[in-house]
């Protein structure tokens, strides 16, 4: 249906609504005599009389017309909505976002921090999540099959990728309860060098710091990896069984896997981990909405080549 037929609906709805031709066309805004034409021009196109005179300038509402009424009124709801719909979208209000995440940061409970307010505040833009490990969220959005993801932050972005650094956790040495370190407070880094350690997976695609690597070289030895995974909670699992210790980071040692204990690293510049926000260089108008969000979220910039450690309290 085109303008004229829209407007000639605006039309007769207003008039049959006011039952007078100078009130309609007042709230109209057009002159009695241009709402007479354009009245008789919808009659002529739908072939049947919609209103009676009643006086000079009032109406009485025909059956046929009262039946029309209805279907009018509903075919300017759906317009009215429809364009509704077409200014939300356009700012970015409805839509999809195709979100990744890594376990540590559903398991330290952060995305409810981050996503929550998003979200009732964008109520009509329906967020999917996607578990991922980090090197897999990066070339998903490579690919434009991910719009976003919360994940460590690498240290260098690919073309097209961009990120807003979230939430800087220290790392901490995961070990089995038994296991003769445990009855320690703070494990050195010399001590653990000839332990079996379980890593994450090697992720080749995008350059992540290494936290097993880092706290190695503080030691000065080279870890001898003997399970990777790119799950936490299974790396957790591996340690619970005697595999092996692992670095892990801090915000994972909320996660009750029996027969694991988590201790501070006791260095003066002991290593942290990074969470980040990572998102396309050029995103929808619904992800121009999330970074927006997150960008309130952000960390404070390090300044350039601050390497990724911290002064331990």
């Amino acid at each position: 249906m085109g303008d004229v037929e829209t407007r000639l609906f605006r039309y007769f709805v207003a008039l049959a609504e006011e039952q007078h031709f100078g009130r309609a066309a007042g709230r109209l805004d057009i002159s009695p005599p241009t709402l007479t034409h354009q009245i008789k021009k919808l009659e002529r196109e739908v072939a049947a009389t919609l209103l009676v005179r009643k006086g000079n300038s009032g109406v009485v509402v025909t059956d046929a017309g009262r039946r029309f009424l209805d279907r009018a009124r509903e075919v300017l709801r759906q317009i009215d909505e429809a364009a509704l719909v077409a200014r939300q979208a356009e700012r970015g209000e409805l839509g999809r976002l195709d979100i990744g995440f890594m376990t540590a940061v559903a398991c330290a409970g952060l995305l409810p921090t981050w996503i929550a307010e998003f979200q009732e505040d964008n109520p009509t833009i329906d967020i999917v999540l996607h578990k991922l490990i980090p090197s897999d969220q990066i070339a998903r959005m490579m690919r434009k099959e991910l719009d976003a993801g919360f994940t460590r932050a690498p240290n260098k972005y690919p073309a097209g990728i961009r990120g807003i650094e979230l939430h800087r956790q220290p790392m901490v040495v995961a070990l089995p309860a038994d296991h003769a370190l445990a009855a320690k407070k703070k494990i050195a880094p010399a001590e653990i060098k000839h332990e079996s350690f379980v890593n994450i997976s090697a992720e080749l695609n995008v350059g992540f710091w290494g936290h097993t690597e880092t706290v190695a070289e503080l030691g000065d030895f080279t870890p001898r990896v003997v399970k990777r995974d790119d799950d936490f909670i299974t790396i957790l699992t591996y340690v619970a069984l005697g595999y092996g210790i692992a670095i892990v980071p801090k915000l994972i040692t909320g996660v009750n896997v029996p027969n694991v204990v988590f201790r501070d690293i006791a260095v003066v510049r002991a290593p942290f981990t990074t969470m980040a926000f990572v998102y396309r260089q050029n995103p929808s108008a619904a992800g121009n909405l999330l970074i927006k969000h997150m960008r309130r979220h952000a960390l404070p910039e390090q300044p350039a080549g601050t390497p990724r450690i911290r002064i331990a309290s």
